[in-house]
């Protein structure tokens, strides 16, 4: 499909200004500004064309255009450069979103910016801790 298609998930009543938003916040606009067709362009199966931090960006992308109430990500950051996930970080967990966010990781760096932390082992929660004074 189409990067439109890939963020769009083929929801019609999504626009396009709707999707640059997205692209914006992931920092995906100039890639997709500087390919042939734009957001028509297509991409091969498993985005083989494309750089992998492009496809998470992608996805980032498709998780936020339609403001979820809830977005659970898996080490969402973990390709990224620093001052890239820091910035996509920022943007994630601002309140301001109207989400909740729900981040599963084993990594450090970026767990520790979370504004609450609960560690699991086994299913059981075997600590928990408010605040970024982790």
């Amino acid at each position: 499909g189409t990067i439109l298609n890939n963020i769009t998930f083929g929801d019609k009543e999504t626009t396009n200004e709707q999707v640059y938003w997205a692209l914006d916040k992931v920092g995906l606009t100039d890639f997709v500004k500087k390919q042939p067709e734009g957001l028509n362009t297509v991409l091969y199966p498993e985005g083989k064309q494309i750089p992998y931090t492009v496809s998470k960006k992608i996805v980032l992308a498709r998780s936020i255009v339609r403001k979820p109430k809830l977005l659970i990500l898996k080490d969402p950051l973990d390709q990224f450069n620093v001052d890239e996930a820091d910035r996509i970080l920022s943007f994630l967990s601002d309140p301001a979103n109207g989400w909740a966010l729900l981040v599963v990781s084993e990594n450090d760096k970026w767990i520790k910016k979370c504004s609450r932390i609960i560690t699991m082992e086994k299913g059981q929660i075997i600590n928990e801790i408010q605040g970024k004074d982790a």
